[in-house]
């Protein structure tokens, strides 16, 4: 086999054992199969042994017309069915399958329910999402019954998570164990309902029913109503009714809220009067995160998509991520130059600077993710424009509002604060030269932001040879939709999540109080990033890492892509798998709900907890989906633990612009310039809209 050493292959010459098939729990199964089938298309050869029952999966639904299972084709792209023989670099699997047939192997990645302590009692999805209380946030408001996320995101995203760990266990060098709990994972997708109990006192419940965001019929399918306080005026223009400018009813938000009902009476003939492309285009012009529900047949026609070659023909989707403008293939690759072994000494990215120009979630998360993994990572905003978060639900009012955020403070603990004019040519110089010493750039900016500044991904990448860029969006930074404007739940809508999450004729929902997009692109992105990293050990090259959130919820609905385009499209199945049938939601007679399961003689009943709920469970405080400060305020965890260098929460969230010049200091300022910086206002510790 000869090798394409123009392209990257971060994982070349590595063997991968993927236990899989030999999980006792089908939730291990399925995480352990989407961390090897990632392995794979980073370059790896991936070994996925069988039981003598064979493969697990294979009559799992959905089933395409020739009776193989759509799963079981997804998961096993790119590996190798085949026997454990020989050297494996790492192996995926529960603690039980690792220590059958993993012996020796340096790096393990073991799928648990609670950790590397616990045994784990049986469970599904469903029960994992009841428990994380992932499940009681998602439908409509009560009494309807919640619905879980369409499709294997609990297990999909314990898998995405599993192989960010594995990644960088493998960049560190010597020998790990991590453990990825799908428990805590679902828990820290599920992160704002445990932030808001533990900090303001109250959670967000499923869908209240004064929720302004949701789902609107049209005349050919449903769209997705999502915006902001500033877009309540130019949508309200748009529709054009002289009854939406009654400020007593429709004034604010909260009017709006406690309007629901006649607010879609007044929105509701307008939306079904229009087909969700007319509706698309009139609100993205107004740059409105309005946007349509899709379903995945209607995926395989995508123009977003066919321009970036995201999906094959049978409907396979490519690694979501584009790599310096080229797809990813799951080819096994060979090992080229092996690059000199590094000394296992701490955590994986010691001695790595990253600098995080993340906003809100995707962004900041990834960052976070690989401040955890050992890096040093400076957030830099600017006075005129500081993250949203720090203004978000939760902000105290007062002098310093801006350093006490929640949400914010959950996000970013442990970072260092630059708060600088990047309009400023002195400030975007001031960050040329923090790049000079960096490793990574994050950013989540909206498309054309970065090139507005002088700092588009070509320019950086001239420069900085060295540097792995991350640029996380909605829709990529290429093809004919790149510049719409997206939020979580617009994504869920246009990905085909919403579409499928729900049962029957049952209304078409989004996950508002989750926005599940912009939680899991941060497990994925983090371990591109890795990857990255490893790939330049070899070449010496860093990369401009282009991650599209609507591509990897697609990914994510990988089988039902593959049925949709076999003309076995999947029906909403809502709280239903074909794998457990016998498992269902039941109303517990007070308001709640339980999962109930024919396990252990039919005894088997989970509560679906909400907020409160969560935050007591003894199983939550033990994980690590949140974790202390050293002052002992919470913030948001760690999906994974490594057992021979242990990570945890260090510091605290730091105000803005706190560490401006000790950062500055660092990169060769003098005191005298620093100093003139300030009276310029490029450096700043505070937004310039807070009031003085």
């Amino acid at each position: 086999m000869t090798q394409d050493v123009s392209r990257p292959h971060p994982l070349a010459g590595r063997r991968i054992l993927d236990l899989g098939a030999f999980c006792a729990q089908r939730p291990h199964a399925l995480a352990a199969s989407m961390a090897a089938r990632l392995c794979a298309g980073y370059g790896a050869e991936v070994i996925r042994p069988l039981p003598p029952g064979g493969e697990p999966f294979a009559q799992d639904a959905p089933l395409l017309p020739d009776g193989h299972s759509a799963l079981d084709r997804f998961l096993s792209a790119g590996k190798v069915v085949g026997p454990a023989t020989g050297r494996f670099d790492a192996a995926i699997g529960d603690r039980h399958a690792l220590a059958a047939h993993a012996a020796g192997v340096p790096v393990k990645a073991c799928l648990s329910l609670h950790g590397p302590e616990d045994e784990d009692p049986p469970i599904s999805e469903l029960g994992i999402a009841a428990l994380a209380g992932l499940l009681g946030i998602v439908g409509e408001a009560m009494p309807a019954p919640p619905s879980r996320l369409a499709g294997h995101q609990v297990a999909y995203a314990a898998g995405l998570a599993a192989c960010t760990a594995l990644l960088a266990a493998l960049h560190g060098g010597g020998e790990e164990e991590v453990d990825i709990s799908l428990l805590d994972v679902a828990a820290w997708l599920n992160w704002k309902v445990a932030a808001g109990v533990m900090v303001m006192g109250r959670a967000p419940t499923r869908s209240a029913a004064r929720v302004t965001w949701f789902t609107l019929p049209c005349r050919d399918g449903h769209m997705a109503l999502v915006y902001q306080e500033k877009d309540w005026p130019p949508l309200r223009d748009l529709v054009g009714d002289p009854r939406l400018k009654d400020d007593a009813l429709f004034g604010d938000n909260t009017r709006r809220g406690v309007n629901r009902a006649a607010m879609l009476q007044v929105l509701g003939p307008w939306f079904a009067a229009r087909s969700r492309l007319e509706i698309t285009q009139a609100v993205q012009a107004l740059r409105i995160p309005t946007g349509p529900v899709l379903w995945p047949v209607e995926l395989l026609e995508d123009a977003q998509f066919r321009a970036r070659d995201f999906l094959r023909a049978d409907g396979m989707p490519a690694l979501p991520l584009s790599w310096d403008g080229a797809r990813l293939d799951f080819v096994p690759q060979p090992a080229l130059a092996t690059p000199p072994a590094r000394r296992a000494s701490g955590r994986p990215l010691e001695g790595l600077r990253v600098v995080d120009l993340g906003w809100i979630t995707a962004g900041a998360a990834t960052s976070t993710l690989l401040l955890d993994l050992g890096a040093d990572v400076v957030k830099v905003e600017g006075p005129g424009a500081p993250d949203p978060f720090r203004n978000w639900d939760g902000a105290p009012a007062g002098t310093d509002w801006w350093n006490h955020c929640p949400f914010f403070n959950f996000t970013n603990r442990g970072k260092r604060s630059l708060c600088i004019d990047l309009k400023d040519p002195r400030g975007r110089e001031v960050l040329l030269r923090l790049l000079e010493g960096a490793d990574v750039l994050v950013e989540n900016f909206r498309r054309g932001v970065m090139a507005s500044l002088g700092l588009d991904a070509a320019m950086l990448r001239q420069r900085f040879p060295r540097l792995v860029i991350a640029s996380i969006s909605s829709q990529g930074e290429t093809g004919p939709d790149r510049a719409m404007v997206s939020y979580g739940s617009t994504l869920e809508a246009s990905s085909g999540l919403a579409a499928l999450t729900g049962a029957g004729d049952a209304p078409v929902i989004t996950g508002r109080d989750v926005n599940y997009p912009d939680q899991v692109v941060c497990l994925f992105a983090a371990g591109a990033v890795v990857a990255a990293l490893e790939e330049r050990r070899r070449s010496g090259r860093g990369a401009h890492l282009d991650l599209s959130q609507r591509e990897l919820t697609a990914f994510l609905l990988g089988e039902e892509l593959l049925a949709a385009a076999a003309g076995a499209p999947s029906p909403r199945r809502g709280n239903h798998d074909p794998a457990e049938a016998a498992e269902r939601l039941e109303s517990d007679g007070q308001g709640g709900w339980e999962v109930v399961s024919p396990r252990d003689g039919g005894a088997g009943r989970l509560r679906v907890r909400d907020g409160a709920d969560l935050a007591a469970a003894a199983d939550f405080a033990r994980g690590t989906a949140v974790l202390r400060c050293p002052d002992g305020s919470p913030a948001k965890g760690i999906p994974f633990r490594f057992a021979h260098h242990p990570l945890g929460v260090e510091d605290g969230c730091h105000p803005l612009g706190s560490d401006n010049r000790a950062v500055l200091r660092a990169i060769g300022f003098t005191e005298d310039e620093m100093t003139e910086l300030e009276r310029q206002a490029v450096l700043a510790t505070r937004p310039r809209h807070a009031a003085a």
